[in-house]
């Protein structure tokens, strides 16, 4: 089934498209089996009309093997293009429960996917297909991005075999990329306390103290630092869900306040209220950053780049290249070593991380929140 031609492409045959791919014009044709054929860079219009046409009235002019094939798509209600595929596709992974960044990043993939392999009937598409879409959309990039598209591929894939929309998941015969282990550089205790008191020492950074200190008590990252509030704290515990595991029982837990939480807390509320525990006035009072629900909120990508300008600012490892040096998140790994080496204290509960030994989380599953003990880290 073709589609309709766009005004002023009806002199167009059967078939022939173009996309813009590197900012550069390119046509290809779709065969009968609905596979791309791109043809070669600088190809005029004229010669993409002849060329396309050339292979129409070979295949396409009733041929036969072409008529049984449009016959057996409008037999098979399954068969159909890609992109009225996808919407059922987004619906099922939204109602999964991923996070809302991973949702965001799939959404924009499907995008993506539309764009480079839309109009492709679901039974139609083939290994080929999927070579395309990844060089389409990593060209340039890392082996670690390589390796993100190909399993956003296989779960859009193994949907769509599991709605009976395709028989075989072609992205499971792609290889992943080796690639090279981490560089980032863990954020030492000397460092921390530098930037801590860096940070605790100006007005307009008191802010970035109370979010490192409440990191390195709590373990939590930026995302669940940036939305603790007040009427989080129940029972002198801090309510903290973690979201990027947020479906699963260990991801709830409460904190006992300590002695030094109970600080950092009450030095957060001087000066302006607000709900939210870290907090500050923006350059516009009532804008609301992305992320937030509240002009005081900060947001956790602000605490990063917070955090990242005064590293620099000081000096902290600046002799690594940037992505090299600690981030904010290196607080965490920070305070679960120091919990564990210092206090003897296994920090899994507090983190909010699951774990192999099934069994303790199966037995508080009907607990709305896991209560740890009480712990805190004392650096001078």
């Amino acid at each position: 089934m073709s589609r309709k031609r766009m005004a002023g492409r009806e002199h167009w045959p059967t078939g022939l498209r173009e996309k813009y791919v590197r900012n550069a014009c390119r046509y290809y044709f779709i065969d009968i089996e609905g596979k791309y054929h791109y043809l070669p860079i600088g190809t005029t219009l004229d010669l993409a009309i002849a060329t396309t046409q050339q292979y129409n009235n070979r295949f396409r002019s009733f041929d036969l093997d072409s008529v049984l094939l449009e016959q057996k798509r409008k037999l098979d209600k399954f068969n159909k293009p890609l992109d009225e595929w996808l919407p059922n596709v987004k619906v099922v992974v939204t109602k999964s429960g991923i996070g809302e960044n991973a949702l965001d990043t799939f959404y924009k993939d499907c995008d993506r996917l539309s764009n480079a392999i839309g109009d492709v009937y679901t039974k139609s598409i083939t290994l080929e297909h999927v070579n395309e879409f990844l060089n389409i959309v990593t060209e340039g990039k890392s082996d670690n991005v390589y390796n993100r598209k190909i399993s956003f591929l296989r779960k859009v894939f193994s949907h769509l075999v599991d709605m009976s929309a395709m028989e075989e998941n072609y992205a499971d015969r792609k290889m992943m990329r080796k690639t090279a282990l981490k560089k980032r550089k863990r954020l030492s205790q000397d460092d921390f306390l530098l930037m801590l008191k860096s940070a605790q020492a100006e007005p307009k950074t008191h802010w970035l103290y109370i979010a490192m200190s409440l990191s390195l008590q709590t373990t939590h990252s930026a995302l669940e630092i940036s939305r603790m509030k007040y009427t989080h704290i129940v029972e002198q515990h801090l309510r903290v869900h973690r979201q990027k595991v947020k479906n699963l029982s260990s991801s709830r837990v409460e904190i006992p306040i300590s002695s030094e939480m109970k600080r950092i807390i009450g030095e957060s509320k001087r000066g302006i209220a607000s709900p939210y525990i870290v907090h500050r006035i923006g350059r516009y009072a009532r804008l609301i950053a992305e992320g937030c629900d509240h002009p005081l909120q900060v947001s956790s990508k602000y605490i990063s780049r917070g955090f990242s300008k005064l590293r620099d600012e000081l000096g902290i490892c600046k002799e690594l290249p940037k992505n090299e040096r600690p981030t904010f998140h290196e607080i965490r790994a920070l305070s679960i070593f120091l919990y564990k080496k210092r206090l003897n204290i296994d920090p899994m509960e507090r983190a909010a991380h699951s774990s192999s030994e099934t069994t303790k989380i199966y037995a508080r599953d009907h607990e709305d929140w896991i209560r740890v003990a009480p712990a805190e880290i004392k650096i001078t």
